[in-house]
C-alpha cells in the first residue's frame, strides 16, 4: 500500500469518525465497547460523558458503571445483560438510571449487541450506545401526574354533578307532588296545572339523563344469563301506548329462544332509548325491533320510517349534548349514554339510513362470557361503583 493510498484511507476513516461523533452528540449519545473476559468497558464521546463524567479520570471497567446504578436496579440490569449474553435476546435494550458525579440519578436508554465469541463459544465482545433520556423521563412523569390529577378532577366533577342532579330531582319530585295536590283541590286553572306538570316532567327527564350520564363511569355492570326475547318484548310492550297514540305500527320479531350473558338492565336501557327515539321522530308508518342474532353475537336492530338523520349531521349522533333536531325536546344525552353502555358491555351501536326514509340502529354484543382469566368491562369496577338498578331507582 502506497503512502498516498494509506493517507486517503486515513482521511476517509477520520471523516467517518467525525460524522459519527457529530451524530452521537446531536442525539445526546455515546458509544461503548465491552471486553467481556477482562471487564474493560471503554466509552467513546466527542466531549465529556453525557452524564458529566470526565472520561480521562474515570475507571473504564464494567464495575464502575454497575456501582453507579441505583441499588435496586443492579440485579435487574445484570440479569438482563446475562440473558442477552446467553443468546435469549437479539439485542440488549433497557431503560435505567446512573448516578452522575453530583450524586443525582439520571435516566438513560442503553442498547447493545454481542458481536463476537471466544473459540470455546463464550462471549467475547459487546458494543452499544447510551442515550441520556432524563428530560424525556421527567416530562413523562409530569404528564402522568397531570393525567392522574385530571382523572381525579373528572371523578370529582362526576360526584358533584351526580349529587346536584339527585338533589334537583328530589326537588322536582316534591314540586310535582304539590302540583297534584293543588290540582285536585282546584276546580279551575286545569290547563295551567297541566302546563306546570308538563314542564316538571321535561325537567325531570333532562336532569335524569344528565345524572345517568354523570354516573356512566361509576357503574358496575353485572353479567348474567339473560332472556333476550323477554327483554325485547317487555320494551316493545312498554312503548306500545306511545306508538298507538301516534297511530304507528310497532312491529317486533324475536327468536323462539335466545339467551346471552350480559347486563339485563343496561340492555333494557339501550333498547328503551332506541325505541323511544324511533317513535318520537316517526310521524307515520312504522317502528320495528328485530332480533337477528347469530351463534357468535347478539344483534338487535331497531328500524323506523321517520324523518331520518341528515348526512352532514350523522357524525354528531353519539356526541353528548348534541341534538340533531333542534325542535325536539331532550338533553341530547340519550345516544351518548347508549353508546357508553354498549361499550361497557363489550359491544357497539351502529347507524345506517333506512331506505327510502328513516333510520336503522344495530346493537351488537358478545353472546358468551369472557374466557377465564380475560378481563371484561363487565367485571371491571370503578371507584364508588353503583349498579344500573341503583342509578335508575335514584331517578324516581
Amino acid at each position: 500500500m502506497t503512502h498516498t493510498t494509506e493517507d486517503a484511507l486515513k482521511a476517509i476513516i477520520y471523516d467517518l469518525e467525525q460524522r459519527l461523533e457529530i451524530a452521537l452528540l446531536s442525539a445526546n449519545q455515546v458509544w461503548w465497547e465491552w471486553d467481556i473476559p477482562t471487564g474493560i468497558l471503554k466509552t467513546h464521546a466527542v466531549k465529556d460523558c453525557i452524564l458529566g463524567y470526565n472520561l480521562g479520570k474515570i475507571r473504564h471497567h464494567l464495575d464502575f458503571w454497575m456501582d453507579a446504578l441505583p441499588p435496586e436496579e443492579r440485579e435487574p440490569v445484570w440479569e438482563s445483560l446475562q440473558a442477552h449474553l446467553r443468546g435469549e435476546t437479539e439485542m440488549w435494550v433497557m431503560e435505567h438510571q446512573y448516578r452522575d458525579p453530583h450524586g443525582e440519578y439520571k435516566w438513560v436508554l442503553e442498547a447493545g449487541r454481542l458481536i463476537s465469541h471466544n473459540e470455546d463459544g463464550s462471549p467475547l465482545r459487546m458494543v452499544g450506545i447510551t442515550q441520556n433520556i432524563h428530560e424525556k423521563k421527567l416530562q413523562e412523569q409530569e404528564l402522568k401526574q397531570a393525567n392522574e390529577q385530571l382523572a381525579e378532577a373528572l371523578k370529582f366533577k362526576d360526584v358533584v354533578l351526580a349529587t346536584a342532579s339527585h338533589d334537583v330531582l328530589n326537588a322536582l319530585t316534591s314540586a310535582w307532588t304539590m302540583t297534584q295536590l293543588l290540582k285536585d283541590r282546584s276546580e279551575h286553572q286545569t290547563e295551567e296545572f297541566e302546563l306546570i306538570e308538563s314542564s316538571i316532567a321535561q325537567s325531570r327527564k333532562l336532569i335524569s339523563n344528565i345524572y345517568e350520564f354523570s354516573q356512566s363511569n361509576l357503574l358496575e355492570l353485572k353479567s348474567n344469563e339473560v332472556d333476550i326475547t323477554a327483554i325485547i318484548r317487555d320494551s316493545q310492550e312498554f312503548h306500545a301506548p306511545l306508538a298507538k297514540n301516534k297511530q304507528l305500527d310497532l312491529n317486533v320479531s324475536t327468536l323462539a329462544r335466545n339467551h346471552a350473558f350480559t347486563d339485563a338492565l343496561a340492555l333494557r336501557r339501550i333498547l328503551d332509548n332506541l325505541l323511544g327515539n324511533a317513535i318520537k321522530f316517526t310521524d307515520s308508518g312504522y317502528v320495528a325491533i328485530s332480533d337477528i342474532s347469530n351463534e357468535q353475537e347478539l344483534i338487535i336492530e331497531v328500524k323506523d320510517s321517520g324523518c331520518g338523520i341528515p348526512e352532514e349531521q350523522a357524525h354528531l349522533l353519539f356526541a353528548p349534548f348534541k341534538k340533531l333536531h333542534s325542535s325536539s325536546e331532550g338533553s341530547g344525552l340519550g345516544m351518548s349514554i347508549c353508546r357508553d353502555l354498549a361499550n361497557k358491555l363489550s359491544g357497539q351501536i351502529s347507524y345506517a339510513p333506512n331506505t327510502p326514509q328513516g333510520t336503522i340502529f344495530k346493537l351488537t354484543l358478545p353472546r358468551t362470557q369472557p374466557e377465564k382469566g380475560q378481563s371484561s368491562p363487565l367485571t371491571q369496577k370503578a371507584s364508588s361503583p353503583k349498579t344500573l338498578q341503583e342509578v335508575r331507582q335514584s331517578d324516581l
